[in-house]
């Protein structure tokens, strides 16, 4: 069995840290949301026939409830690494955004696709 989208859905204020689990990422609550993402190196070392990762190896984010306008959702990377080449977070701010992230290929963090 192999998991093609494994998701997790944050119905609650606050801080969510993503795990190697995790790839669809469904956020439903009108407060403020953080997202941690996963160490890049860790996460993407899954092994390939039964990836924990799913099978797209990438994590997407959704504003599934719409309230991302008036409650940002913010993309914060693992210690060290980038997102799109900097040493910075997302922030999610349209209701019903989605970001989808990849791992780069030397692994020093994220792009955003």
């Amino acid at each position: 069995m192999v998991q093609v989208k494994p998701s997790r859905s944050v119905i609650v204020g606050g801080s969510t840290q993503l795990l190697p689990g995790d790839s669809v990422v469904l956020v439903n609550v009108a407060s403020p949301v953080t997202i941690l993402l996963p160490n890049v190196s860790l996460w993407i070392q899954e092994a390939s026939y039964m990836p924990a990762t799913g099978f797209e190896r990438a994590i997407w984010v959704k504003d599934l409830g719409g309230h991302a306008g008036a409650n940002n959702i913010t993309i914060v990377p693992f210690s060290g690494q980038l997102i799109d080449g900097l040493l910075a977070n997302i922030v999610m701010n349209v209701n019903f955004q989605i970001t989808r992230l990849y791992p780069l290929n030397d692994l020093s963090g994220w792009y955003v696709g």
